[in-house]
């Protein structure tokens, strides 16, 4: 959805996603294609066409990530989407950030923690959940840390949620 939320947090600042970093993102995507649910590789006509319909839908909140340093530079992405509204709840992905923008430790966990306050303080939610590739163990650790526990498994995927007091913010 279009949108005009931004939000800091430790040394990153999320902002909306523009039409100008569709194909920065697509190529992030497709380089780190392995740790996604979905593997295929991603064309710009794909791209384009995805971000039209996400332009159109009211419970999807994507952002690109930017250092403080350097708010022109992106260096990455992260969702809120899949938005219930009416239960506050909300799934939390899309997660992708580049490495050698952003090759500092912690960066993709201040992106997950960031997101997840924004859906608490800003959007008031309640529950966060998502989906992780078991074989990603990088990224469990990292949402494991964020406050995201596992509440269960499917296939090759890991369940996990968040709520309000499960976020640690240290």
């Amino acid at each position: 959805m279009k949108h005009q939320y931004e939000f800091d947090f430790g040394r990153i600042c999320l902002k909306p996603l523009e039409k100008e970093d569709i194909e920065p993102l697509r190529l992030l995507r497709n380089q780190e294609r392995e740790y996604f649910a979905t593997q295929h590789e991603i064309s710009k006509e794909n791209q384009e066409a995805w971000y039209k319909s996400y332009l159109k839908k009211e419970d999807d909140i994507m952002f690109k990530i930017v250092k403080k340093d350097n708010l022109q530079e992106f260096i990455g992405a992260i969702a809120l989407y899949d938005i219930d509204w009416k239960n506050k709840t909300s799934e939390c992905g899309r997660t992708v950030v580049d490495k050698d923008k952003a090759p500092e430790k912690g960066i993709g966990m201040e992106a997950t923690k960031a997101v997840c306050l924004f859906g608490f303080e800003v959007l008031k939610l309640e529950k966060i959940v998502g989906e992780v590739l078991k074989s990603n163990e990088r990224i469990i650790k990292v949402d494991q840390r964020a406050g995201f526990y596992i509440v269960g498994e499917q296939g090759d995927m890991y369940n996990i949620e968040m709520t309000r007091d499960s976020i640690c913010l240290n």
